[in-house]
């Protein structure tokens, strides 16, 4: 009994040529073309049944690599040299680049190990600081400034944070930080300030000597220990102790900002010294008393600075004159008053 497969073949291209009647010159296999399921052939490489002409022209020795082309050197994809192993051009470049890599990373590594040196160089023989200079300093020792600075010898010079510095410094509350500087390769300036005592007052028995900021910079329980070139202030509203180190705590806004701008102004002018004590309990009628033995009247806070300097002009004047005592005016400093 036959299948229906039995009784197929398929249509091709050249029968529809043929049934057409075109006679081209192209022979059917070459015009093959399969219309349906492809043929069940049981050897896949078996010449189509179509192109017998081929089985024909074949050469005999197909399979037996025979012939100049079989015994000629290897020249494709692949050659067997004379160890017997296969050579493949990819197999050489895959070589090539395996070989490559390791030259590659040498290479990278040397870079790095030259960068890493030449850092450690720079940073250990070169910008390291070798010379601190402290200026601005006059009671406290430069060694202590630097110690409360941080700032170590051998430190790199290009790491320092001056605000790190300032804080370090100004932990200290003999001293204010102005600047740092740096002069490469190795040096480094530390600018201060002392906290210079320019007033004191007692209370509770207690001596506070004070810097023109009210910071505590001493105190003492001894009377015999009161500063003979500072400023005694009075009238002070202080609320409560302060410990060295402190601002002194005032409950008198007014009475504040009176103590700043005054103080400040002694200190330009550069009479401190020559100011004995200044009354600050009525802030409308301030009251100073200097050394030569006059009684001064500044009035409110208002113009400070030309009020001193008017009163420090009439004393000259008064002393140059031989008057001794009395009292100086300058609540208006323009027109000074002077009573005997």
């Amino acid at each position: 009994m036959q299948g229906p497969q039995d009784n197929y073949r398929p249509r091709t291209a050249g029968e529809r040529s043929r049934q057409a009647g075109n006679n081209d010159g192209v022979r059917d296999w070459q015009r093959n073309t399969w219309f349906g399921p492809a043929p069940l052939n049981d050897n896949p490489f078996d010449e189509p049944e179509d192109a017998p002409e081929l089985r024909e022209s074949r050469s005999e020795n197909v399979t037996e690599h025979i012939g100049d082309f079989w015994n000629s050197p290897g020249t494709g994809y692949q050659s067997i040299s004379d160890s017997g192993k296969i050579n493949t051009e990819n197999g050489q470049a895959k070589t090539s680049r395996k070989q490559a890599r390791p030259s590659t990373v040498r290479v990278i590594a040397g870079v790095v190990l030259v960068l890493t040196a030449l850092l450690l160089v720079l940073r250990f023989a070169v910008f390291s600081v070798k010379q601190i200079i402290v200026t601005g300093n006059e009671s406290i020792p430069a060694e202590e400034v630097i110690r409360a600075s941080g700032i170590h010898r051998g430190d790199s010079i290009l790491s320092l944070n001056e605000k790190t510095v300032e804080e370090r410094i100004t932990s200290d509350y003999r001293l204010q930080f102005r600047y740092l500087a740096r002069e490469m390769p190795s040096t480094v300036i530390l600018s201060i300030r002392e906290r210079e005592p320019c007033c004191w007052l007692t209370y509770c028995g207690i001596m506070y000597v004070m810097d023109k900021n009210r910071m505590v910079l001493y105190e003492s329980e001894n009377p015999s220990e009161q500063p003979q070139n500072l400023v005694e202030i009075k009238g002070l509203e202080v609320r409560s102790n302060t410990l060295v180190g402190q601002y002194i705590n005032l409950g008198n806004e007014t009475q504040k900002s009176i103590f700043t701008e005054l103080f400040l102004e002694m200190k330009v002018l550069g009479c401190i010294n020559q100011i004995k004590e200044a009354d600050v309990s009525d802030t409308n009628s301030i009251l100073l008393a200097t050394r030569g033995g006059y009684t001064a009247a500044l009035g409110d806070r208002t113009n400070i600075h030309a009020k001193l300097r008017s009163l420090l002009l009439v004393q000259e004047e008064l002393i140059r004159l031989g008057q001794t005592g009395g009292t100086i005016n300058v609540t208006n400093p323009e027109v000074p008053i002077y009573s005997p």
